[in-house]
């Protein structure tokens, strides 16, 4: 019955068009398609390869800047993602309001909250059918969460899911997180990440999943870049998010040794890196971890595994940009 629900609201708020939340693509690191650009500065900054996704509700994000720059507390700026070359196309905009400064020996980092998104990779009808159709599925989630108890999924609200929409349409690669300490570890996908600038990486994970105190108390992490032929096996290894501990020698592929940390990592990863956690920060449903970087390594340039939002792919398909995308649950 629940599912014959969901496919009658889908078919009256969508009709035939498929627009799953995430897709999963191949593509090489780093991604190609959009650029990410902070205004609100004087001149905007290119800031594609400085900002991370650093909690889902309260949505923030956080941008990576060298200290030459001063923001008032409160300030309002504005997160736009523009494709890459061709007409520059707007796909989506946030409106961001700065929150908190972590400092770090790269540089400062600074926290903006979303308050408000835009997304244009559809028209206007079409976007209000696809949140229409979102709320009733968030509205029906959350009752199932209350009644099975299920604590440590993140309740979205309408700001936080329609600035995800944006957030994804900016092509964001999926990793294998390995962290290790004393005779134990874990191994689990993660997709809220990305570099800060001068050595400095930042990644967030679910405050209330085991996987983050386990982070927290280690302190160092190795994450691997996988191949688009793993991406099965990384969601399968979401559960591990949960997890106390794996058995390294019983998982299902083989591993080898980081170079600097020995950390075990597959031994199919494309680029590894190896990191340090400076910082952390609990900001709601996620906890941000800033961590340097201290070895880094690429083994291979083939396509990997990346996640964009059904938004996204369904405006490359209108412009011929499109690749083979499977519907693929959120990490």
């Amino acid at each position: 019955m629940l599912r014959l629900a969901r496919k009658t609201v889908r078919r009256i708020l969508l009709g035939n068009t498929d627009l799953p939340q995430q897709c999963s693509v191949a593509m090489t690191d780093p991604q190609s398609e959009v650029e990410v650009w902070l205004h609100g500065l004087g001149t905007g900054l290119n800031v594609t390869d400085s900002h991370v996704i650093a909690c889902a509700a309260p949505s923030t994000v956080a941008v990576g800047l060298d200290g030459g720059q001063r923001i008032e507390p409160r300030t309002r700026m504005r997160l736009k993602f523009h494709e890459r070359g061709g007409n520059r196309t707007l796909l989506g905009q946030l409106v961001l309001q700065s929150s908190a400064v972590v400092r770090t020996g790269g540089g400062d980092l600074h926290l903006f909250e979303v308050r408000s998104s835009e997304n244009y990779c559809q028209p206007r009808l079409r976007l209000f059918g696809y949140h229409l159709f979102q709320a009733w599925l968030r509205a029906r989630n959350n009752k199932l969460r209350a009644r099975n108890k299920k604590e440590t999924d993140v309740e979205m609200t309408p700001r936080a899911a329609n600035a995800m929409t944006v957030l994804f349409s900016c092509p964001r690669p999926v990793v294998l997180v390995s962290v290790a300490w004393g005779d134990g570890g874990n191994i689990f996908p993660m997709n809220l990440m990305g570099p800060l600038g001068n050595g400095y990486f930042g990644f967030a994970l679910n405050s209330r999943r085991r996987a983050a105190p386990q982070v927290e108390r280690a302190g160092r992490v190795a994450l691997s870049s996988i191949p688009f032929d793993q991406a099965a096996l990384a969601r399968q290894l979401g559960k591990n998010h949960r997890q106390e501990a794996v058995n390294w020698g019983e998982l299902s592929f083989p591993v080898t040794r980081s170079a600097a940390l020995g950390i075990p990592v597959p031994a199919f990863a494309l680029h590894v890196r190896e990191m340090e956690v400076e910082a952390v920060r609990k900001l709601g449903s996620h906890t941000l971890f800033v961590a340097r970087v201290i070895r880094d390594e690429r083994w291979s340039d083939s396509p990997q595994f990346f996640m964009i939002h059904g938004l996204y792919q369904s405006w490359r398909r209108s412009t011929g940009r499109v690749s083979d995308a499977h519907a693929a649950p959120a990490l």
